[in-house]
């Protein structure tokens, strides 16, 4: 049954085409980073300032700081399986299922692939993008100015990035950035799994779509008004985009999220509300 839902959810177009969107998204901010060559230095001057583009700066850029990938992360996740248990009734797929296997691993199953689909879907394209960036950019940090002097030849004039774990960029940016690629696997399991639970209180399939995001940018939007923005789920997607964010706040946050929403799906997949 597993092996089935996997299939499901990860040979669809569904699953294709959040991957696709999530790369396109990549590319867009990629693109706005500029290319491997520096456009602020003029040539004879490159080899006095080798690291203006590199390829760590050049995967934030793309991934948080520049393009919409944080903004639609929460309706790439959802795409490929969240709206499952309304499409297996509606098609008439759950009867036939349910005549091969029992309801429990049916459930836990659809709960599993769900939850590795939206993981997958935001932190594959980011893999295969950071490993494409290191073969044309530069791996380096521009150097940190002594203190009183001006910051030359960096785009992101930072000694630490912002926010989550955000002093590793300087002492081991490849941690860094895989710590980022691993929190969007974590990031889209958790919103995925939402997206799950919402499908067992609605008929509507596109409710399930959009919920997440309308819930996601009313979170932003209250924690940004009160003050207190670090617990945005934006900024805890892509803490480089705020100081503040920390591990207490990223992963309490995904946690309570995840934990809730699994509560929600084992607490409403019943048969009988399947069936309904």
């Amino acid at each position: 049954m597993l092996k089935e839902e996997f299939r499901r959810a990860l040979l669809s177009w569904a699953f294709v085409l959040a991957l696709a969107i999530t790369s396109v998204c990549f590319a867009i901010g990629l693109r706005d980073y500029g290319p491997p060559v520096s456009p602020f230095i003029r040539p004879e001057e490159q080899y006095l300032y080798p690291f203006t583009q590199n390829a760590f700066d050049a995967f934030l850029w793309a991934m948080g700081l520049s393009g919409p990938f944080a903004i639609l992360a929460p309706l790439i996740v959802v795409l490929p399986f969240a709206a499952s248990f309304i499409t297996d009734r509606s098609s008439g797929y759950i009867t036939f299922i349910l005549s091969r296997t029992s309801f429990r691993r049916y459930r836990t199953s659809k709960y599993i692939a769900n939850l590795l689909a939206g993981g997958v879907s935001t932190s594959l394209p980011l893999l295969v993008g950071y490993g494409i960036i290191n073969i044309f950019y530069k791996r380096g940090l521009p150097p940190i100015p002594a203190p009183g002097e001006a910051w030359v030849g960096a785009r992101l004039p930072w000694v630490n990035a912002n926010g989550t774990f955000g002093y590793l960029y300087r002492t081991k940016p490849d941690l860094y950035i895989i710590f980022l690629i691993g929190l969007a696997f974590l990031w889209g399991a958790a919103w995925a799994t939402a997206g799950l639970s919402l499908s067992l209180v609605t008929r509507n399939r596109y409710h399930v779509l959009a919920a997440p995001f309308v819930l996601y940018m009313i979170a932003h939007f209250v924690t940004t008004v009160l003050r207190i923005a670090r617990w945005s789920p934006l900024f805890n997607f892509a803490p480089v985009l705020y100081k503040t964010t920390s591990p207490v706040t990223t992963f309490t946050e995904l946690g309570a999220l995840f934990v809730l929403s699994t509560i929600g799906v084992f607490a409403l997949a019943k048969k009988k509300r399947i069936y309904e």
